[in-house]
């Protein structure tokens, strides 16, 4: 965008700004495209590419229209809005609302990013971009914007990005298992911890380590009372309190070994039933073994139990 002066008849200046059409338009083209990609990469979307470039043609046709003498009704909430469902629905493959909910999250965390990095070049900088009608217009692309721009965004993928992609991510990692034991059962929510390779050494069960206190409603409370009070090293408390309870049958020694510490032995206990919720569909687990280590996992309670990835496959 060019800035001229022309001199009117008193003699003063009227600045008149000159737009490229085609230039708004490309640049708009390449922004929308890196969006829709990253928002597919986040979500995991199969959609093919092509997809991808066509919604991003038409967020930049929207770009150049809101610019236009005329057309500055489309800067309302309403059609930015109405332009959000039709890039996802042009862009992606959705399977149905919820999918569509989910990419609409993404979308808008991904422009909310984005956006928030041009703000903060136009406001720290005060050189090289306009905003006006919710796009943001390049006055002549200074080389010095080009730099602080790469430079920036190698910041952003390098560091905060995958903070962020890490925390978008953990909550899809969080699985809802339902377990049995002598007819009683309760509801945790796991993650899915892909270091966790335990094993039952004698029948080669994989291991879901549970939060203790969790195990309060369905063991026998004698049982309970006195386990809350030892540790899991405590192998003799243990075995006294199993003598007068019918858990005896259920109960495992699971060696285990972290990285700067001796090797230990965790408490386990086998389930009567074990189920996972997996993609909105309950699946039976037929072979589990309940570890239960004397120490929770998160500090904000986001998920009460650890699972590896044998279980869910």
């Amino acid at each position: 965008m060019d800035t001229l002066a022309k001199y009117c008849a008193g003699g003063e200046s009227m600045p008149v700004e000159y737009r490229y059409i085609d230039v708004i338009w490309l640049d708009n083209l390449v922004m929308n495209f890196l969006l829709l990609y990253t928002v597919r990469k986040i979500s995991r979307n199969p959609a093919p590419i092509w997809r991808l470039w066509c919604s991003a043609c038409l967020g930049a046709l929207y770009a150049v229209l809101v610019l236009l003498p005329g057309f500055r009704f489309l800067a309302s909430i309403g059609i930015k809005l109405a332009l959000s469902v039709l890039m996802l629905v042009t862009g992606y493959r959705i399977a149905d609302l919820r999918d569509f909910f989910k990419l609409l999250g993404f979308f808008y965390g991904a422009t909310f990013l984005f956006g928030g990095t041009a703000f903060g070049l136009y406001y720290f900088t005060g050189i090289g971009m306009v905003p006006d009608g919710g796009v943001f217009v390049v006055r002549n692309f200074p080389v010095r914007l080009l730099v602080y721009s790469t430079v920036l965004l190698i910041l952003l993928c390098r560091w905060l990005w995958p903070v962020l992609l890490f925390k978008i991510n953990r909550s899809s990692l969080v699985y809802k298992v339902e377990l049995e034991f002598d007819g009683k059962h309760f509801l945790i929510d796991a993650l899915l911890d892909t270091g966790n390779a335990l094993s039952d050494p004698v029948s080669k069960s994989p291991v879901m380590l549970v939060e203790f206190d969790r195990m309060k409603s369905v063991m026998p409370e004698e049982l309970y009372s006195l386990c809350k009070g030892c540790r899991d090293t405590d192998i003799s408390a243990i075995a006294g309190a199993l003598s007068r309870t019918n858990w005896a049958k259920r109960f495992r020694l699971i060696p285990f070994k972290t990285v700067g510490s001796s090797d230990g032995l965790i408490v386990a206990y086998k389930p009567d039933k074990a189920r996972i919720l997996i993609n909105g569909s309950w699946k039976e687990i037929d072979d589990i073994v309940v570890g239960v280590p004397d120490k929770g996992f998160s500090s904000n309670s986001e998920y009460q139990a650890l699972i590896q990835p044998q279980i869910i496959q």
